[in-house]
């Protein structure tokens, strides 16, 4: 997703994760306490108690479009929000839960704000062949929306695999100036069984942690 021009991003994260519902709400009025509208509201991190089989996952999909719908997210039949959603693997969650919510606000700077969904792997194999695969399917993303790697101001990775060599040779070696913001790291893994790990990133003119 990415703002429109004259827009930037608010990246708000909750100082303790708020159950699904009512962490939706918890987001609304986030963006409302900054004069703006639920549709204003461009990303959604959330948080799962563990990874789901791929029937569970469809389901808690259907349930959480339905809340998006419920809360007017709903745009010509689409869903404009991005979302990351992981297990953390330390100090995890016993429902689903929102961690952290972006929205939009009159520009702050002149550079692109966008977030991208996370991306979870889409070969198997060693880290290197997963992170490879993820910049593959991201890179393309940020080519769309007119942004570029060196625009980043967040990235972030879920996982727990051994690759910190691999992760400066396959990501940070490749994000341009980003890459002094270095890598937001969570122990997690992505939200259906069997992968191993996710990106995803930001260009946010604004960092905040709300306290619910």
């Amino acid at each position: 997703m990415v703002a429109d021009d004259g827009y930037d991003l608010v990246h708000a994260r909750f100082a303790a994760p708020i159950a699904l519902a009512a962490g939706l709400a918890a987001a609304a009025r986030e963006a409302a306490s900054a004069g703006r509208t639920v549709q204003a509201i461009a990303g959604f991190e959330l948080r799962i108690p563990e990874p789901l089989s791929q029937a569970a996952f469809d389901s808690f999909n259907r349930d959480y479009v339905a809340q998006l719908k419920g809360m007017g997210l709903e745009v010509k039949g689409m869903m404009p929000a991005t979302r990351t959603n992981v297990a953390a693997t330390v100090g995890g969650v016993s429902e689903p839960s929102v961690y952290a919510v972006s929205y939009t606000v009159p520009a702050v700077r002149s550079a692109r704000a966008f977030v991208l969904s996370g991306a979870p792997e889409e070969k198997s194999g060693d880290a290197a062949t997963m992170l490879e695969s993820i910049m593959q399917a991201l890179s393309p993303s940020l080519d769309e929306i007119g942004a570029s790697w060196s625009d980043t101001t967040a990235i972030q990775l879920y996982g727990i695999e051994d690759f910190q060599k691999d992760l400066v040779d396959k990501v940070l070696s490749r994000t341009g100036s980003a890459a002094i913001h270095g890598i937001h790291w969570f122990p997690s893994r992505p939200p259906i069984v069997g992968l191993k790990l996710e990106i995803d990133a930001r260009s946010a003119g604004l960092e905040v942690v709300v306290k619910a």
